[in-house]
């Protein structure tokens, strides 16, 4: 029986300023040098596409992409969840790009299957189209960041016609300040049910891996982890 090695990780948010491309790097180096790895997932928010541009940010990330190359080049499967801050990329599906992307993804090893999920799917504040539509609309300028969105949301009805009335009359200014908070402390609040509720998910003969919380979590009971860093 081949033997699965699976590295996860998540919320690198590159691109972002306070995020920190060299330690991660330093990171994929360390995995190079290992020749039991089989897997390595990025389990979503690799870069922030709601504070940079969508193509900005993966050409200032080409030496990460270089180093994720390198282990694909070793024989490792590196795999790309989408996450709240990149779903985007579940539109990449050229088959010549490095890696895959996937909404999730599952591993069978004997009788248990592993589930890996980024997280806001936990999150009531999450609404897929709203998500979607911030990878889309960002930029490198910034600036007055709530007219801008404004002034598209009005432009798409096809946004508004998914979205929920209730979330759609929400104050945009008032959406994206918080937005703008990091995790630790915009989900303090909201932390306890987005575990239970990764929690209830779990199925029979299953182990559920998320992120998105920035703030580690293991449930041995109900076999469910989040791999945010310590």
């Amino acid at each position: 029986m081949d033997i699965m090695k699976v590295i996860v990780t998540s919320d690198q948010h590159l691109g972002y300023a306070n995020s920190d491309k060299k330690a991660f790097n330093a990171f994929l180096d360390e995995l190079a040098g290992e020749s039991d790895v089989t897997h390595l997932i990025l389990l979503g928010d690799f870069v922030d596409m709601w504070r940079r541009d969508a193509s900005g940010v993966f050409l200032e990330g080409h030496d990460t992409v270089a180093k994720l190359l390198t282990l694909k080049s070793k024989g490792v499967q590196v795999i790309y969840v989408a996450g709240n801050h990149d779903y985007h990329v579940l539109d990449l599906n050229n088959p010549n790009y490095p890696t895959q992307f996937s909404k999730d993804l599952s591993l069978t090893d004997g009788p248990v299957t592993y589930r890996f999920v980024h997280g806001y799917e936990f999150d009531p504040e999450q609404k897929v189209p709203f998500m979607a539509f911030l990878c889309r609309v960002m930029s490198d300028t910034g600036g007055n960041l709530e007219n801008h969105i404004w002034t598209d949301f009005n432009s798409l009805n096809n946004i508004f016609s998914k979205m929920e009335p209730s979330f759609v009359k929400t104050d945009i200014a008032a959406v994206m300040e918080r937005l703008r908070r990091r995790p630790e402390d915009r989900l303090q609040g909201s932390l306890a049910h987005i575990n239970a509720t990764a929690c209830q998910q779990v199925k029979p003969g299953e182990v559920l891996i998320f992120g998105h919380t920035h703030v580690p979590f293991v449930n041995k009971a109900e076999n469910v982890a989040n791999c945010a860093p310590c």
